[in-house]
Formats: structure tokens, sequence, C-alpha cells
């Protein structure tokens, strides 16, 4: 199996979507905290599977290379 050279993710594109969605992904997870504490469980349930996600992908190219780690591994 051919090896495929792992790229470092540092084009300004790539720094600047993963800033913001790491900032976005902070944001909604401290509203969703603030929801909860309010009552509106229903709402911080949403906002904060938004902020997990956000923050997911502000570590996209991370898991990525995680993933790509573990299935090596297993062969």
């Amino acid at each position: 199996m051919t090896q495929f050279k792992r790229r470092k993710h540092e084009t300004r594109g790539e720094m600047i979507s993963t800033f913001a969605l790491a900032v976005s992904g902070f944001f909604f997870v401290g509203e969703a905290r603030l929801y909860h504490e309010e009552g509106a469980t229903c709402y911080a349930l949403i906002i904060g599977v938004c902020g997990v996600l956000a923050l997911a992908g502000a570590l996209r190219f991370h898991l990525h290379n995680l993933w790509s780690w573990f299935g090596q591994l297993r062969k």
C-alpha cells in the first residue's frame, strides 16, 4: 500500500477557518451552559451540540491524522 505524505495544514485560509470554528465553538458551549442554568434544557442541548460540532470542526485536521494513525495500526 502506498503511503501518502501528511500535509501540515498551515495555509492562511485553513488557519482562519480553524480559529473561527474554535471561537464559535467555545462561545456556543458557554452559551449552552448559561441556558442550562436558566432552565432552558432543550435549547441548551441544541446549542451545546452545535458548539461541540464546531470544536470538532476546529480539530478536523488532528482528528483526520489520528484516524489515519489508528487505521495504520490495524494493518
